[in-house]
């Protein structure tokens, strides 16, 4: 919720006067700002200037603007779709408890997870109280945070996986369809994209992070992480998200053994990839869920120990 300093601002009772000092003084900080869409919170500083001998109301109105390259930003009011919210639209100023020349209102910017054009809101501020100074208004232009597809996949999602289940002897548990038997989990996994415009790796590469995969061996849920191989066809509208499985790559440690992800290949664990799709709206929003052939098994393994993971999933969170 957005909130603003209750010792500085508060409601007026029916005793308190507005200023009439005429060297009270009330503008924006600055006319202009650029914020990005995923900044989430952010203050609008009002200055306040000259003496004061009574109570000073601030109110601001918002109004989306058509930049030419900017689209007019659209307010969210009680949830509703849009690009930004604020729930403070007045402020009182008491006689004798500023702290400070510079108040603030708060904005909250919404990332949409869509690839658009920068929007722009103006604020026009007015007062009741003092004069209003020469910056009455403020724009505010929200920057599109997301640049292509790749910087889409990266935030938080569900991984569902199966654990294929095993006898005594070390054999797989086989279902009476062929299937073999398993137990399911989840684990909260974030994916990241490379953000470097000059790495090699951007646009190709996808890294990915969990702190609670359960691990049968550990019996316990541990920190893992992997990464994946990237393509898009923007023709299609679809794309690919396939795990990199390599033992050149340790993925987690315990009592002298390095594990490593691996598939298997010709009844031999091996280097490999398990490929996974996703597609693309008209709105260009990816998929809510990215799924893997669930007949491909994920191992993770070190010398002659192994787990193998199939029914393969993962979900915006």
């Amino acid at each position: 919720m957005l909130m603003v300093a209750a010792i500085l601002f508060t409601a007026c009772s029916d005793e308190e006067t507005y200023n009439t000092d005429a060297t009270t003084a009330v503008e924006f900080e600055k006319t202009t700002m650029t914020v990005k869409e995923n900044e989430g919170l952010i203050k609008l500083p009002v200055k306040i200037t000259g003496k004061r001998n009574g109570m000073i109301r601030l109110t601001i109105k918002a109004e989306g603007v058509d930049g030419g390259s900017e689209a007019a930003a659209k307010e969210s009011v009680n949830g509703s779709e849009g690009d930004y919210s604020i729930t403070t639209k007045t402020l009182v100023v008491k006689t004798d408890t500023i702290t400070s020349e510079v108040m603030n209102f708060e904005m909250k910017v919404l990332d949409d997870k869509i690839i658009n054009s920068d929007r722009k809101v103006r604020f026009t501020l007015s007062v009741e109280g003092a004069k209003l100074g020469a910056k009455s208004t403020l724009d505010v232009k929200i920057e599109n945070d997301e640049r292509t597809i790749y910087d889409l996949i990266a935030g938080d999602w569900l991984m569902s996986y199966s654990e294929v289940q095993f006898d005594k002897e070390g054999k797989p548990l086989m279902n009476e369809d062929g299937t073999p038997v398993v137990k399911d989990y989840t684990a909260d996994v974030t994916l990241s994209v490379i953000s470097d415009d000059d790495s090699p790796l951007r646009g190709k590469q996808v890294l990915a992070y969990t702190s609670k995969f359960y691990f049968a061996l550990t019996k316990s849920e541990v920190p893992l992480s992997w990464s994946f191989n990237y393509s898009y066809d923007e023709a299609a509208k679809n794309g690919q998200l396939n795990f990199n499985c390599t033992s050149k790559e340790t993925v987690y440690s315990v009592q002298g053994y390095e594990f490593s992800w691996q598939v298997v290949k010709n009844d031999k664990l091996a280097d490999g990839e398990i490929k996974g799709k996703f597609t693309v709206d008209e709105n260009n929003v990816v998929s809510k869920e990215i799924t893997f052939n669930p007949n491909d098994a994920l191992y993770i393994s070190a010398s002659n120990m192994f787990v193998p993971y199939v029914n393969l999933k993962l979900q915006r969170k």
